[in-house]
């Protein structure tokens, strides 16, 4: 069986370089097949952080392979002295097409005689890659048949036939005419993305109609189950207005809920690279239930004159991500749209003048923490448009004063609802505009934050169905994720409070700092053990500590840290146990 040319000079590498058992070629960016090729053994291929790897430009030198002391994948089952890791980034005519991964078994510094010869196959392979992915390119066909592609923007021509008389065989057929040479012509896909997006690119008027038109091409492109376009500020930092749109099964809509961050502090904002593709797991949460789903993230940004104004992403289910020809064909349709979102930045055109942005008033859900005048508190601003085959839209443009790690909206809105009244957010009217009870949680919470506990909930205690429900939840992605895993904020997160078992239920009970090791100790009997497993996954940990918060010598609730991959320090758990303190004796105040 013949080898491919990559192939061929991995073989010519393991021929050149001593102690070499395997090396493999992993793709830049990251696509639908990350590993290219493989020979020998290879244990780092079970290592993901391997294979979806993407090095910058700045992170190794051209061509050059180093020796890391990388720890060897348990699902190897490398037997004997651990090998160790050559790595090298494969560039051709100044681009990354791959990286090159080896298996090192000896421990004793490269020669002179192997460098040269690593860095001779380096460019050999890079050279092989990049030929590869060129040849691909160019002559593998489309996946699709022509009418498929043409049945989605317009309607084929039908090729006219010439009847024939039923019983009756012409004799001879008359030599036809030479037909006149067709001018070569791209693929149908490519064709008619492009005229569709020149077309509406030409009629767009505002940032929303352009991200429209994106969307009918990505629709067409690929799966997307999620696609957006976030344009910043011209002064600040700031997303200034992000269009969203989901599609129409039930997991799309609630990764369209969850949070990725496209602000001008994201990895596609900070670096020159064409696009970024990277992976992700979301919680999807069902009744009663949460799974995990990996998610695979295609962020292009767009730039004008040098300066990078916004970022495209585009989410899909799929297990094997993007293809190369779809990565390729998603890049150049935003890089003809970057002129005209550049030009909507700069005079303002968000959205159709006229058009008023409706707001939801969201409450809050009674909490016992928050004293006996319990607050109502108004969401967030949040658009949505109808239903635009093929995919559902939900437009939820950012507000001007927000940052880009603000969450996205949980739920559409209607449009046709009428804007709430402004109103001070958690200060009822009881308090004359005084401090209430909430800020006070609130106020804790960032003070955990601020003292290295970036996750962490209140639970509070509702006497009357004697349970303890879940009440508020810090900021920031890992916090968010629990939450759409348990349902804190919405009041889904309900605990027993004579459950013997369940940690923060004992911390309440018996007014002491109560630790748990996992998360199934603070969820039971709420979720079942794998189901606590998924979250812990999903959290990165699963350690937990329970502060009981005691007001006027009644339990009113719990402080729960995390979860959280390491047991806190003693001296960390003593100043939030002072925080928890001091935020006791200002809720009696308040409430006395």
């Amino acid at each position: 069986m013949q080898s491919s040319p990559v192939e061929a000079t991995l073989r010519i590498l393991l021929n050149s370089v001593p102690f070499l058992m395997g090396a493999a070629i992993v793709r830049q960016p990251p696509g639908s097949d990350g590993v290219v090729a493989s020979i020998g053994r290879m244990p780092w291929l079970h290592d993901r952080r391997l294979t979806t790897l993407q090095l910058p430009d700045d992170t190794l030198p051209s061509n050059r392979a180093v020796a890391l002391d990388w720890p060897v994948p348990f699902q190897a089952e490398w037997v004997g002295a651990p090998p160790r890791l050559l790595i090298a980034r494969l560039v051709f005519q100044g681009r990354t097409v791959g990286v090159l991964l080896g298996t090192l078994v000896s421990r004793d510094p490269l020669s002179p005689e192997t460098r040269a010869a690593l860095d001779l196959t380096g460019e050999l392979i890079a050279s092989a890659v990049a030929g590869e992915s060129a040849y691909a390119m160019a002559f593998t066909a489309p996946t699709s048949t022509e009418s498929e592609h043409v049945s989605v923007m317009r309607a084929p021509a039908t090729a006219a036939r010439t009847p024939v008389a039923a019983g009756v065989a012409p004799s001879r057929a008359p030599a036809p005419e030479p037909p006149a040479p067709e001018p070569p012509r791209k693929a149908a896909t490519s064709d008619l993305v492009f005229d569709q997006v020149r077309k509406g690119i030409e009629n767009a008027g505002d940032a929303r109609a352009l991200g429209r038109v994106l969307r009918d091409a990505m629709s067409v492109i690929t799966d997307a189950s999620a696609f957006s376009v976030a344009l910043f500020q011209l002064a600040k930092p700031e997303v200034a207005y992000r269009y969203k749109v989901v599609g129409p099964d039930r997991d799309s809509a609630e990764l369209g809920r969850q949070h990725v961050e496209d602000g001008p502090t994201s990895y596609a904002a900070r670096h020159d690279r064409r696009w970024y593709v990277f992976a992700r797991e979301v919680a999807i949460r069902d009744e009663g239930d949460a799974r995990v789903r990996e998610v695979i993230v295609l962020q292009v940004p767009m730039a004008n004159s040098g300066e990078v104004f916004g970022i495209v992403t585009v989410q899909t289910f799929r297990a094997e991500g993007f293809t190369d020809q779809e990565l390729r064909l998603v890049a150049t349709v935003i890089e003809a749209a970057t002129p005209s979102f550049a030009h909507m930045r700069r005079t303002g055109r968000f959205q159709p003048t006229g058009t008023p942005a409706p707001a939801a008033a969201a409450a809050e859900t009674p909490s016992a923490l928050a004293g006996p005048a319990a607050a109502e508190a108004a969401g967030g601003p949040t658009t949505t448009a109808p239903t635009l085959q093929p995919v559902t839209a939900v437009e939820s443009p950012a507000a001007v004063a927000s940052g880009p790690s603000a969450a996205p909206a949980a739920a559409p809105t209607p449009a046709a609802q009428e804007p709430a009244a402004p109103e001070e957010p958690f200060v009822p009217s009881t308090t004359a505009g005084k401090r209430t009870g909430e800020d006070v949680l609130k106020d804790l919470l960032r003070r955990c934050a601020g003292a290295g506990f970036p996750t962490a909930f209140l639970v509070g205690v509702h006497s009357g169905a004697g349970a303890l429900r879940g009440e508020l939840i810090s900021d920031g992605e890992s916090a968010r994720e629990v939450d759409y895993a348990l349902g804190i904020t919405t009041g889904k997160f309900s605990i027993p409070l004579d459950d013997r078992y369940n940690a923060i239920a004992r911390a309440v009970r018996e007014g002491r700092i109560v630790p748990a090791p996992t998360v199934y100790e603070i969820t039971r009997p709420l979720l079942e053990f794998e189901q606590a497993q998924s979250l812990e996954k999903l959290a990165k940990g699963g350690r937990t500590v329970s502060l009981p918060i005691v007001v006027s010598g009644t339990p009113a609730g719990a402080l729960v840290l995390g979860p959280m991959p390491e047991d806190p320090t003693f001296f960390a758990i003593e100043a939030v146990r002072g925080y928890v303190s001091d935020a006791a004796k200002e809720l009696a105040t308040l409430w006395s």
